[in-house]
């Protein structure tokens, strides 16, 4: 039988970008993490030629409709 562990946290979507290089989207977290993450963070690369505001109406529509994030064990 396969015993499954769920942890939920709580993270906001952020734009990032490197100067000259393309908008990304990562999780930054609001509170405590997903143990799965540890101190790292996991990042969205978005289709070429996305603008940078094009990136912003995405992490807002994503901020509005995202409430939590969630890590499924599967042992």
């Amino acid at each position: 039988m396969t015993e499954s562990k769920t942890e939920r946290a709580r993270y906001t979507f952020v734009v990032k970008a490197f100067p000259g290089g393309p908008p990304w989207i990562v999780l930054e977290r609001s509170g405590k993490s997903l143990d799965v993450l540890g101190d790292g963070l996991l990042g969205f690369d978005l289709t070429a030629g996305t603008t940078l505001k094009e990136a912003e109406e995405l992490a807002a529509l994503l901020r509005h409709a995202v409430i939590q994030v969630s890590y499924t064990s599967l042992k």
